[in-house]
């Protein structure tokens, strides 16, 4: 088929604008084709927006000491846990049975103490009854029974000391073992699910530094874009969201969530979508948001428009079934199709390539 460039001149007495060089796609010349018209319709110019998923919390398991050897790992991956669980814990030897004895001998003591103030007035009433009804002597009866009586309060003074020592000493070994059963267990911060175990825990020994296991809550996950310049034109209440990859992947629809604390983050509601249950945290999405709109727009597929230098051309068939150009000035690019400002009419039919 033959190619004709036609260009019609300015109107009477101006200087027509001088076209940029025409540079034909190769194969333009032969290529099969087909006709599409140019529509007019709603047409959106959008932009994917980026966002990850996100769950409340999570947490990373770490022993807080280092240099035991690990004892016991409670849970697996894929286990459901409480607040407070114990997740894992090192080989203390026998320190609960230790703690055992110290509380029993702590209370022991307490109680022994706890009768002393009793033992005592009983003690001082029972001399003082002695002296009334058996004394002969008063005067040097008398001073027998005060040497008595400061002899009794010495002693028992003596008891509560030692029983105080005994206790705060214990009390002290107590803390302490306590300290160390504390530190030898790693509990669950909140209700959720066990989704990372380290291989070949058991036997090993802990060190600080070292994640074990990670926690993620179960409660309803979200997710969070990074794009605050955006927020102008997140003004709709929900939103189409695709997930590319990982169990997860899919269709969603997004809605807004706690846009009075909007900053730097922003955050999704899901409220339906492909593959909810399959979603880990981290997986990344994309929402459609849409930042220019017009209403009663012609426009053609991308397909049909064509680029020389800085100006956009389309190929039309004349009458004649010619080939030729005209020449054209876009506006929005929306999804595969792209706004005709000037240069087509409703309805006219332009090539579309392949």
């Amino acid at each position: 088929m033959l190619l004709t460039a036609l260009f019609s001149l300015a109107a009477c007495g101006k200087k027509p604008e001088e076209a940029p060089p025409l540079v034909l796609e190769s194969g333009d010349e032969t290529a099969e084709y087909s006709l599409t018209e140019v529509m007019r319709g709603t047409l959106e110019e959008a932009i994917a927006l980026p966002c990850y998923y996100k769950k409340n919390a999570e947490q990373e398991v770490f022993f807080p000491v280092s240099g035991k050897q690990i004892r016991r790992i409670y849970v697996q991956e894929g286990d459901v846990v409480k607040k407070g669980d114990i997740l894992a814990e090192l080989d203390l030897g026998n320190i609960e049975d230790q703690i055992d004895e110290l509380e029993y001998r702590i209370k022991k003591n307490t109680l022994l103490l706890s009768y002393i103030p009793e033992d005592q007035a009983l003690d001082e009433e029972s001399r003082y009854l002695s002296l009334v009804y058996m004394s002969k002597k008063e005067e040097e009866d008398k001073e027998a029974y005060d040497e008595d009586i400061e002899r009794l309060r010495k002693q028992n003074e003596q008891k509560i000391n030692s029983y105080n020592d005994a206790i705060e000493f214990d009390q002290k070994k107590l803390n302490n073992l306590k300290t160390q059963l504390a530190q030898s267990r790693v509990y669950a911060q909140f209700d959720g699910k066990v989704t990372k175990v380290e291989k070949g825990l058991i036997g090993t020994t802990s060190n600080i530094e070292k994640c074990v296991m990670t926690i993620v809550d179960d409660q309803e996950g979200y997710f969070v874009s990074e794009k605050e310049e955006l927020i102008p034109y997140l003004t709709e209440e929900t939103y189409s969201m695709k997930v590319m990859f990982g169990n997860g992947r899919g269709d969603y629809e997004v809605s807004l969530r706690e846009r009075d604390s909007w900053g730097e983050q922003q955050y999704f509601s899901i409220e339906k979508g492909d593959n909810i249950e399959g979603l880990e945290v981290d997986d990344k999405g994309e929402i459609r948001v849409v930042t220019n709109k017009k209403e009663n727009a012609l426009y053609l597929p991308n397909e049909c428009i064509r680029n020389a230098g800085d100006k956009n051309y389309v190929y039309v068939v004349t009458e004649e079934g010619l080939r030729d150009v005209v020449w054209v000035t876009t506006g929005l690019k929306g999804d595969g199709i792209t706004e005709i400002v000037e240069g087509l009419q409703e309805g006219d039919k332009v090539i579309r390539r392949g």
